[in-house]
């Protein structure tokens, strides 16, 4: 058995717009799957559609209600309590800073709430900055600018996936903690505006950040996502970064489409084994679980 610990998956808004179950459903995800490693810890996202947009941190706020409902009503199984090692335990995390609306104090009540980390952008452009997607080149606007200040100062972790570069220069030379990136590749190995140029995760090398690597194919090679790829991408990071700032990010059920042979979280021993086979049963200890969990007082 091996352990799991994931930086990013979309499973909790999908299950809750598909009024699925968090315990078993026919997701890329599932309680009862994540059951099956030896331990096993999920960051949970909210992500939020373009439909509830409109009213962003209310949408969060129920999101928010269903995964503390879904806990209890599965709290024999799944847990929020980072140091209880005998259930999968569960990290809730914000994918966009649409949900604080523009003011601190919703980013306070979140932090109350329970989550841990923010994506300050998603594709698009909000009150913090400008997404990888938009073609903006632009950096954090000034309320932006506050939030990573702010997040600094309340051991809230933040995320620099799906913002664009200006917005990522922006917060290296803003934040003074290691921050993340939950699901992004390099550059390098698969041109797209949602991966990591070199200079990128060289700065977040010296910062000691982690890099989450995501399984979507067109952020490995554009194509199918093999896991041949996705080793070229764990290698060219870790040839920047280090074997010690490299993570899983898979981004289940945020992904249309997931390589053939890993369709769902089961089946991320192929991936395991594959790392094992190149580099060792250290290393891939590390990507599967060691880092991430070392990073960070969850």
């Amino acid at each position: 058995m091996i352990n799991y610990f994931d930086c990013h998956c979309d499973t909790l808004t999908r299950a809750m717009a598909k009024n699925k179950e968090l315990y078993k459903n026919d997701l890329h995800i599932d309680i009862a799957r994540l059951g099956k490693y030896k331990k096993a810890v999920q960051i949970f996202a909210i992500w939020l559609d373009e439909a509830y947009i409109d009213n962003a941190f209310e949408n969060t706020v129920k999101a928010i209600d269903f995964f503390k409902a879904q806990i209890e009503k599965y709290k024999d199984f799944i847990t929020d309590d980072i140091n209880n090692e005998n259930k999968v335990r569960a990290i809730l995390s914000i994918e966009g800073g649409e949900s604080i609306e523009g003011d601190m104090d919703k980013l306070y009540y979140f932090i109350d709430k329970g989550v841990r980390l923010m994506t300050l952008t998603w594709n698009n452009e909000n009150e913090i900055g400008y997404g990888a997607m938009t073609g903006i080149d632009k950096g954090l606007k000034d309320f932006g600018k506050a939030v990573v200040r702010e997040m600094d100062s309340m051991d809230m972790l933040i995320d620099v996936s799906h913002l664009n570069e200006k917005g990522f220069w922006n917060v290296y030379d803003i934040s003074q903690k290691p921050f993340i990136a939950t699901h992004s590749n390099a550059k390098s190995i698969c041109d797209h505006p949602r991966n990591l140029s070199d200079d990128q995760l060289k700065a977040m090398s010296e910062r000691k950040c982690i890099v989450g690597v995501n399984i979507y194919p067109p952020f490995i090679d554009g194509e199918k996502g093999s896991t041949d790829n996705i080793l070229r991408h764990i290698d060219h990071i870790m040839n920047i970064m280090g074997e010690n700032n490299i993570a899983l990010g898979c981004d289940f059920d945020g992904i249309g489409i997931c390589p053939e042979d890993i369709n769902e979280v089961s089946k991320l021993h192929i991936l395991y084994d594959k790392i094992k086979y190149v580099w060792g049963t250290s290393i891939a200890d590390k990507i599967f679980y060691d880092n991430i969990a070392a990073f960070h007082k969850w």
